[in-house]
């Protein structure tokens, strides 16, 4: 089954095509800031990142018609499902009309919907960052008309829990699993019975290479008489985390800090350990200590001396941890959209 998946970032487009599961080739589009900067909205990049992926089609001799389906990271529409959904005319409106954050990923469903309707084949997004199956319970916030939502690293915290079942040959629809994504930005997911129940996103959860993580909220309002907006914007995205403390978001360059004999590096990725750890056992209340495992990806799952903290202190509640480091993105999508094809899983029709 031939497969082409659609990955738009802030400075890339990534594509790739698989036959099944295999990556038969793929390309990173990279996009310099001057050739953004002629678009004054994200919507009115679409037709350049179009062109872009056609070319590369062309460049591998790819005829569309050929390909048996497409799927594409999901942007950020609201009241979606995880796993597969269908991409319709719905979805499509909801990304260009009232997505929940403006994201360059919200531009690949939406040339996936014009490529699979002038080739005349089907298209998914697959667990987009605003998956919603969460408990009523973790949603009440202390103030009327507002709730707390999920965002984290659906995609890869899913395609690593299903692997993890796979290896343990146990049904997914089974286990209870908690997966932490140690990336740019940190999150957690718990994945209960097939679902995603409960999150810690990623402003929620610890600092990163680049995130400053959570703020007390009265400490926020606090600062808000100290900084600008723009300032404290770029600690949650960018300026924050080691690169703050370090100068770096380059978790080697902190791990040769340590061997070094920086004593400060260490306490940094000793409380980013502590802080991850106490994140994870926060969760284990969701199902009332019913949890089959822990998993930790993500780029940062790579750190050994980082794993080693976390498994430490996570010792005594003699649950086993599984490591499976990357990010995983085009193959998670491109693994998805299969189970999708094969009526393995339930494809969503998407109603916003």
């Amino acid at each position: 089954m031939k497969i082409l998946v659609l990955n738009p970032g802030s400075t890339s487009t990534k594509v790739a095509i698989y036959e099944d599961d295999q990556e038969v080739c793929k390309k990173s589009l990279s996009h310099s800031k001057e050739e953004l900067s002629q678009f004054d909205e994200l919507l009115d990049q679409l037709e350049f990142r179009y062109d872009l992926i056609m070319d590369f089609l062309r460049e591998e001799n790819c005829d569309p018609s050929t390909l048996d389906c497409i799927v594409s990271r999901g942007g950020s529409p609201p009241n979606v499902s995880s796993g597969a959904t269908r991409i319709n005319d719905a979805l499509v409106t909801a990304l260009r009309e009232r997505p929940k954050e403006p994201h360059p990923a919200s531009l690949g469903p939406i040339i996936a919907d014009r490529m699979a309707k002038e080739y005349d084949i089907p298209a998914f997004i697959y667990d987009p960052i605003t998956s919603d199956e969460m408990n009523p319970l973790a949603k009440v916030f202390g103030v009327k008309g507002i709730e707390h939502d999920g965002m984290c690293h659906f995609l890869n915290t899913h395609a690593m829990a299903i692997k993890v079942a796979q290896e343990l040959n146990r049904p997914f629809e089974e286990l209870n699993l908690i997966v932490a994504h140690l990336g740019g930005g940190c999150s957690m997911c718990f994945w209960a019975k097939g679902h995603p129940i409960d999150e810690v996103p990623g402003d929620a959860c610890t600092f990163s290479s680049e995130r400053c993580g959570p703020l007390r909220g009265e400490k926020l309002l606090q600062l808000t008489k100290e900084y600008d907006y723009k300032t404290m914007e770029k600690w949650f995205h960018g300026q924050g985390g080691f690169v703050s403390l370090l100068g770096t978001n380059d978790l080697r360059e902190v791990e040769n800090m340590i061997v070094a004999g920086d004593e400060y590096a260490l306490l940094c990725e000793q409380a980013m350990a502590y802080q991850l750890a106490k994140k994870i056992a926060m969760l284990f209340p969701v199902t009332f200590g019913d949890v089959d495992g822990i998993i930790l990806t993500g780029g940062g799952a790579y750190w050994e001396r980082l794993m080693k903290d976390i498994e430490a202190r996570l010792a005594f509640l003699n649950t086993p941890i599984y490591v499976r480091p990357g990010e995983n993105e085009m193959q998670a999508l491109a693994e998805g959209a299969l189970r999708a094809m094969r009526g393995e899983e339930i494809v969503h029709d998407y109603e916003g």
